[in-house]
């Protein structure tokens, strides 16, 4: 099983985020291989079993290089080569509720399933998920108005538990169980 991450981080914030996501997913027996979005390319996709979409959150959307990375995979999009597997998402930015954190991963999710990919949410029971999490993925606040910048401890905990977790169901969706 092979999870592909794709990244853009201009900051290193989100690539931290990624990393954290990896190491939960390669704890639950995933082979992980993270790219970075300027260098990532539709061939490095295609024998993904799930792919992972993190970015940095600029002006309420996401970075502009994970948009020509979405438009660089125009050709697996016309042959329907994604279809059916896996994906979920993350990000970092702004100030903790109005830095446009919930818009991008939407944007995100929108890509996954523009390709026919089956988005994994992020569950409430996760470790994290009350500091670092929402249904649509892991985020972290990096300008919050009051407490630590991010990515915080609690953030890359929420980062790692659902990387185990979209591990996990690659696997049960792999083997058949759903």
């Amino acid at each position: 099983m092979k999870i592909v991450v794709v990244v853009a981080s201009d900051t290193g914030r989100t690539q931290r985020m990624a990393e954290e996501f990896a190491q939960g997913s390669r704890e639950a027996g995933a082979e992980v291989v993270i790219h970075a979005a300027p260098d990532a390319r539709p061939e490095h996709l295609e024998d993904a079993s799930a792919l992972v979409l993190g970015s940095g959150v600029h002006m309420g959307g996401i970075e502009s290089s994970m948009r020509a990375f979405f438009e660089r995979t125009s050709p697996l999009w016309m042959q329907g080569k994604l279809t059916g597997r896996l994906g979920a998402a993350f990000v970092s930015g702004g100030m903790g509720g109005r830095g446009g954190a919930e818009l991008a991963l939407i944007s995100l999710w929108a890509f996954l399933a523009e390709q026919g990919l089956l988005p994994v949410p992020m569950h409430n029971r996760l470790e994290g998920y009350s500091e670092g999490g929402c249904h649509w993925g892991p985020l972290a606040w990096t300008s919050p108005r009051g407490g630590e910048a991010g990515p915080t401890p609690g953030h890359l905990r929420a980062a790692r538990a659902h990387g185990g977790h979209v591990a996990e169901c690659t696997a049960r969706w792999l083997r058949g169980a759903g």
